[in-house]
Formats: C-alpha cells, structure tokens, sequence
C-alpha cells in the first residue's frame, strides 16, 4: 500500500517552496531528485505539480474553496504552471504572473536555457582540438547555491539533487549528442568547465604521456637544461648571453619534436635516472616519459616522432620503443631509479702497478655486498649528506695497457660509481682504490644497461 502520509509530506514541501518564491518544474522536481530516480528533475516537478493543481480543483469542487483557490494561485504564480493558469481564469482567482525561477536564474534567464548556446560554444572552442571522450564540470553561482542550501535546510528536504549536478549531467547529454564523443569520468582527454556566474567556458586538457628508451652517444650533454649559474637563465657575459651553462639537454632533443607534434604549451622530462654529463648512456638505454601539457593533437605517429628525433639529435641522442603511456608508468620509473639494477662500464686509472692475484681479491670483495656511501663531494652542494647503502652484485676488473683498468659493474640504481672506484677520500667504503691499496681514478665512464624490474635487494 501508499504510505499516503510520505505522499503528503512530499506535496506539504513542494508547497513551502513554492511559497518562497518562483519554482520552475524542474528546480522543484531537483529537490527530490534521489526519489523516483528513473525520470527527468521536470518530469518531476512538473508530475508534483500537476498532482497539486488536481488537489486544488477538487478543493474547489468540494466545498473548500478558499483552501483551493489559494493552492491555484501559488500555482500560477510562483509555480509558473500552465494548467494552474487555466484553472485560475476557470475560476476567477487571481494571481502575480512569474517568469523566473529563483533556483536557477542568472542574469534574466536560466542557466538551463543557455545550455544550446553554451553547447556552439564549446563546439567551436574544441574544434581545433583531439579528443576521444570528454566530461563536463561547472561552477555554480554562490548565491544560487546559498539560496538552495537555505531552502533545504528550512524544508527539511533530504532527497535533493545539487544544481551543479544536474547542469553537469544535462550539458553533458547535450555535449555528447553534438559530439559523439564518450562521456569519461575517471581520465577524460577533455574537460569542459563552465562558469554560471560569469558565463564563461574554460577547458581542461588533459596531458598525453610517451614512454621510450633513450641511448645518449656524445659525452657533455646534460639530462635537463642546464641554466647559467651567475645568471639564472637570464644571460649575461659568462654566458654569452645564453642564459645557459649548456647549450642543450637530452631532454630538450627528445621532447621538443613531441610538444610540436602535439601542439602542446610544455613538456616535462621524467627518466629513470640519469647518467653523469661525461657519461654515455649505451645498451638499450634509459627509460623515460615525457609529459605534454594541454596537447591539440592527441593521436600521434610515434615511428614518425623518433625518426624526427633521431634526425634532429644524429650523433648525440637517439630514442627507440616510444608508446603511450600514462601518469602512473612515469611516476613508476622514477621511485625505481634507486632500485633497479644497472650495468657500467668504466676505464680506471690507478697510481700504482697491480697484479692478477690484488684484482681477483677486489673482484671476490665487491661480490654481492652492501656498501656505503656518504653523498659525495662533488654533488654534496645539491644533495642531502648521508650515507646510503647500496647492493653491488658483481665488479670485473681487466687490466689494460699500462696503468689503466677496464671495470664491468653491476649494481643498485643510486650507486656512485665513480666514488666505488675511487673511495672519495672515504667516504665510500669499501672501494677499489682501498681494496688496491693506490689511488684509483674513473677516466671515462659508460651505463651499459638499465633494468626496469625493480629487485628485492635484501633478497
């Protein structure tokens, strides 16, 4: 059965907030959005107040004719409802015209009824723009919000639906028959924000990400740009007006060719690692994504985008393996910088002759330990001091002409190696240089492999 008491108390609401000022169907039907979900807010307002308008009839009809008239004349008039009206001149009743609802009106028209406007709108904002599904959002006018959150709190209404919600929902709708794009809630391509107040309409675009691997082949390149440290970037003498200590960046060949092809406003390099300045990258590189703010161009040929690359960079970068990927891939690659393990090799200059046997014992010492390592000197200006345990798994030594060594290292991601060979006056122990028993000095240095998996180290 009905619960006829609930039905009422529905009705005795509708009534209250009609009688605060003028209620279209669908800012009425709103306030009890969550009921009868399976309708339109103005199917709902609208079915409330037809159910109204007959009670009022039949009030009329019965004998209770003051009681009738006056529900007509709410009505009519704050309830802006056309069979209201007509019974109203059936009957004689008067009442003050209305024609904006109080929930919903900015600037002489509701914002509902600007939706087909703001519609074109969008449509010719993101015409230039790649996307494959998108999702609306709105800032509602305070002052409208206020005035709901006040009618509610009065009524005791405990099913409504925000305005924000239900122009969200009805933009999108009308978005989406325009477009034909999906609707997507967890990682839209595009967001569509518009301003109630203000009747403006901003775009979100989400950024776009591309992994790779990078090989670096010439020594002097930094990762990232290196700005001119007596100027900060601004240029002065010591930089012939560059602003730059560099002239270019790993990142700068890899990245600009993409943000281009996106027609995006910025890119942000995220790698795993990065290799000293004089150090070559080789093997199959450096894994890396780089991020492109607000990309036009979504849907990119990447075989085209590294041949551009590698064009553009002959000699010094090239890049291989690119594919989309997403936020979460590079934010992966960086916190395991520190944990994968790499592979180097390394040419070693020591002060002192050694033999077979001294080799043998520092290869056999270096086996699978861990050591530590006080953060070195020459990065002590940017890094925190502390000393760091890192795992070495294994170090070949090969002795080449005269006082040079040829050292093959794998190692934890984060290890120094070039203080692994020299000690860094010991600040990392134990080391080649100690184990030797002669100062041992790294000439050049090579990362010749990079493992993605990240390792249980204390395994």
């Amino acid at each position: 059965m009905t619960d006829n008491k609930n039905a009422s108390n529905i009705l005795e609401t509708a009534e209250k907030i009609m009688k605060v000022g003028p209620i279209c169907d669908r800012c009425l039907g709103r306030q009890f959005g969550w009921l009868s979900t399976d309708s339109s807010n103005e199917e709902r307002g609208r079915s409330i107040k037809l159910v109204l308008s007959m009670q009022a009839d039949n009030d009329v009809r019965s004998g209770r004719a003051d009681c009738g008239k006056e529900l007509i004349a709410l009505l009519a008039g704050n309830g802006m409802f056309g069979p209201a009206k007509k019974i109203a001149e059936k009957y004689t009743v008067p009442f003050t015209p209305q024609n904006q609802c109080i929930l919903c009106t900015i600037g002489g028209s509701s914002v509902f009824d600007k939706i087909p406007d703001t519609v074109e709108r969008v449509l010719e904002l993101i015409k230039d723009i790649e996307y494959d599904n998108f999702l609306v959002g709105s800032k509602p006018s305070p002052k409208l919000g206020d005035l709901e959150d006040e009618l509610r709190a009065a009524t005791g209404i405990l099913y409504g639906e925000s305005i924000k919600s239900e122009f969200n929902r009805e933009l999108g709708k009308a978005l989406l028959a325009k477009t034909g794009k999906d609707v997507e809630f967890q990682r839209p391509d595009l967001v569509v924000i518009y301003d109630m107040n203000k009747d403006t309409i901003s775009l979100q675009i989400s950024p776009i990400f591309i992994y790779g691997r990078y090989r670096k082949l010439k020594r002097g390149i930094p990762q990232s740009r290196w700005d001119c440290k007596a100027c900060g970037g601004r240029g002065c003498k010591e930089c012939n007006g560059t602003g730059r200590r560099y002239p270019d960046s790993i990142a700068e060949y890899i990245s600009t060719p993409i943000l281009e092809a996106s027609k995006g406003t910025q890119f942000a390099f995220h790698a795993a690692g990065r290799e000293d300045i004089d150090a070559l990258m080789l093997g199959d590189g450096r894994p890396f994504v780089v991020e492109i703010s607000r990309p036009r161009v979504r849907r990119l040929d990447l075989e085209e985008l590294a041949s551009e690359i590698n064009k553009r960079a002959e000699g010094k970068v090239e890049v291989h393996s690119l594919k989309m990927t997403t936020r979460e891939v590079s934010q992966t690659i960086k916190d395991r910088a520190s944990e994968n393990i790499k592979e180097y090799e390394a040419l070693i200059k020591i002060e002192n002759p050694v033999d077979v046997e001294a080799i043998e014992r520092v290869e056999e010492a270096l086996r699978d330990i861990i050591i530590d390592q006080r953060t070195p000197k020459r990065v002590s200006h940017r890094r925190a001091d502390k000393i760091r345990k890192k795992r070495v798994y294994e170090v070949r030594l090969e002795r080449l002409e005269g006082d040079v060594l040829k050292g093959f290292f794998k190692v934890q991601g984060g290890t120094y190696i070039k203080e692994l060979i020299s000690g860094d006056d010991g600040r990392t122990h134990p080391s080649i240089a100690e184990l030797l028993g002669t100062k041992a000095t790294c000439v050049e240095l090579n990362v010749t492999a990079i493992y993605e998996d990240a390792p249980d180290h204390n395994a």
